[in-house]
């Protein structure tokens, strides 16, 4: 037999039976389960470190007041805690701030008042009512309304304006949310391409991926990523940012063509934001009326044009001897020649929005109306300046409409509707000044399509207030109850020629003909603009407002036609009554300081503009008024100082600018 070997002898320490592991209350752990324990605090240290950190970093920022708030609708110290107004800096996140446009002023109460059908209206300029906001659709729609159901307390909301896209308006409409809205009207799709994140902006990165655009939103939605940005803005700034806000034609080198295949990312993009923004509604509890998007297709030329990218040079040279024959037989009258030119021209290269647009109009001569509207459409999609929603877009909103479509979702299709109340199925001039921007006739064609889808939805009034409809008001009789005349149809046209004469629309084809076509216009208006028009026109607006004094706009309209009757006194009283009505606002106390400074009323001017500041400290109109009376009170230092802050937030205010010149030049 073998020797029995002896058991091993384990350390006390370690020995589970010990007496000494015993005393510890000591478990054994196994091995993995310590290198656990190990990772997890070496991620700790890594991340939670320095998130800890940038928290601490982001509480202090905010604690001194660092950054500006992201909502849509914010606190106000001039309003009760209970009311919000809007965010002046809100288009901040999206754009340089020298180019970010403002929403006009909006005031209303966290909680909608009882018996309140509240509507909020979400789009661009032309859901604002761009050239013209006093008479936007949603203001028609509100008349309208109001008109039709008198029992009924009618709230419509504007969040709408100018340079945006449904990359902004998409958070507008989650700040709407908590706002009580029974109905959310979308008229969005114009600036898609030029707007911020588009495939042609010149506000920053074209067409990023959508993750990233959301997460960039994110982090500046942080006082911390404010910063950030702010600093990039400052040693990155761009030509277009330094120079300020210049219109449509800051966009002149933006070419996208249609088949550019960023337009796929965003169609996506579109459809996502869209999407998104009628789930935001429904959950809401609000119903979504979606509209798709209505253009100038009749005797508007696209703004850009460009060959398909593979054109060879014999092609490019046979292309352009058939252009230009057909140029020269539709010149001449001989329309049928000039056709087989541009059809032949076509077969080598039918992506040329010029080219389809001189086909449109000589279908259209011949009276071949279906011919013309398949040429002018293509003109208007092909047409590589995208400042109008095209076929494609108009077909997403569409489509993704239709993946929601039931009793809280609802489409109007104001692009066909007002294609059968046009000339030829091709709307024009009697609906849009330009290419996209309505007329008082077309806000309220679009104001009446969403009138009459409303009515479908708005539950029947209790039966003993049950009365048989009332007819929906004449554009005559909202004419009226808006105060609009045909003096400020006169005004709104000198806006419109005014634009005429920028870069953009001089390189269009026809340009002199549009020019020569508003001048007859403001020469057969021309009387509306003397004194005794413009009284009337005063009067009407004093109407309007003795009917509805809480509307703010109308002693606007006053106030600035009194301004052109030379009547200042009487122009300040408007504009205070202007102030009482949205105390928040920066607006009326610039225009009364202007007022006050013409008449050599410095004291009144400098305490006007100083309240401006204290209710907006973004105002440049403000700085400048203050510099330029610091300047003629022989302060130089605090004139130096309002001038140089007025062109960081806007550097096309030139008074500014001739200001330090002047300043400059005195030793």
């Amino acid at each position: 037999m073998g020797r029995l070997k002896k058991p091993r002898r384990q350390p006390a320490e370690s020995n589970p039976q010990s007496p000494a592991h015993a005393a510890r209350g000591a478990v054994p752990e196994p091995a993995w389960a310590s290198r656990r324990q190990q990772r997890a605090f070496r991620i700790i240290a890594v991340l939670g470190v320095p998130l800890l950190c940038l928290g601490m970093f982001e509480f202090l920022l905010r604690l001194l007041g660092s950054g500006y708030q992201t909502a849509f609708f914010v606190r106000h110290p001039a309003v009760t805690s209970s009311q919000r107004v809007e965010n002046q800096r809100f288009a901040w996140r999206f754009a340089p701030r020298t180019l970010a446009r403002h929403p006009d002023p909006a005031l209303l109460t966290t909680d909608k008042p009882p018996g309140t059908c509240r509507v909020f209206v979400f789009g661009e300029s032309a859901a604002m009512g761009d050239p013209a906001p006093a008479f936007a659709f949603w203001r028609i729609l509100e008349v309208l309304l109001r008109d039709r159901y008198p029992d009924r307390r009618f709230e419509v909301i504007n969040t709408a304006f100018t340079a945006i896209n449904s990359h902004v308006i998409l958070p507008i409409a989650r700040d709407c949310q908590a706002l009580e809205g029974d109905f959310w009207l979308v008229y969005m799709g114009n600036n898609e391409v030029i707007g911020p994140y588009g495939t042609g902006t010149v506000f920053g990165k074209q067409a990023p991926p959508q993750g990233l655009i959301r997460a960039s939103l994110a982090a500046k939605a942080t006082r911390l990523g404010q910063c950030l940005d702010a600093l990039l803005q400052t040693v990155g700034r761009s030509r277009g940012a330094a120079q300020g806000w210049g219109g449509m034609s800051m966009f002149l080198d933006q070419h996208v063509r249609l088949d550019d295949p960023r337009m796929a990312t965003l169609d996506r993009h579109f459809r996502d934001n869209l999407n998104d923004l009628i789930e935001l509604g429904t959950e809401a509890g609000a119903t979504v009326v979606v509209s798709t998007i209505v253009s100038r297709l009749r005797d508007w030329p696209p703004f850009g044009s460009m060959h398909r990218a593979n054109l060879t040079a014999v092609e490019k040279a046979q292309w352009d001897t058939h252009h230009q024959a057909g140029l020269a037989a539709q010149t001449s009258g001989d329309l049928e020649s000039a056709l087989g030119h541009f059809e032949a021209a076509a077969a080598i290269d039918p992506t040329h929005a010029g080219l389809q647009y001189r086909w449109g109009t000589c279908a259209l001569a011949l009276e071949r109306a279906a011919e013309a509207r398949t040429h002018l459409t293509l003109a208007r999609d092909h047409d590589t300046l995208r400042f109008r929603t095209d076929s494609r877009l108009n077909e997403a909103i569409r489509q993704t409409t239709g993946c929601h479509a039931g009793s809280k979702v609802r489409l109007i299709d104001a692009e066909r509707a007002f294609a059968h109340q046009s000339p030829h199925g091709l709307p024009g001039e009697e609906f849009l000044y330009e290419h996209v921007h309505f007329t008082f006739a077309g806000n309220y064609a679009l104001a009446r399509l969403f009138a009459e889808e409303l009515a479908s939805l708005l539950p029947p009034a209790p039966a003993p207030a049950a009365q048989p409809a009332r007819p929906w008001l004449t554009i005559e009789a909202c004419a009226a109850r808006l105060g609009y005349t045909e003096s400020h149809t006169y005004e709104i046209a000198k806006v419109v020629r005014q634009r005429l004469d920028e870069p953009i629309y001089r390189q269009q084809a026809d340009h002199a003909e549009h020019v020569a076509r508003v001048d007859r216009q403001l020469a057969d208006l021309r009387g509306h603009a003397k004194p005794t028009a413009r009284r009337r026109a005063v009067e009407a607006c004093r109407q309007a407002a003795a009917a509805k004094p809480d509307d703010w706009m109308l002693h606007q309209l006053a106030a600035r036609l009194l301004t052109a009757l030379d009547d200042p006194t009487g122009a300040v009283a408007e504009w205070r009554e202007v102030a009482r009505l949205i105390p928040h606002s920066a607006r009326p106390y610039t225009e009364i300081g202007k007022l006050q400074q013409a008449r050599n009323q410095d004291a009144d001017a400098k305490a006007s503009f100083t309240k401006a500041l204290e209710l907006d400290p973004d105002s440049a109109d403000a700085h400048v008024g203050l510099g330029q009376l610091s300047h003629k009170s022989g302060n130089p230092s605090a004139a130096r100082r309002h001038y140089r802050r007025a062109l960081d937030l806007d550097p096309t205010k030139t008074e500014a600018a001739e200001g330090l010149k002047q300043l400059a030049a005195v030793p």
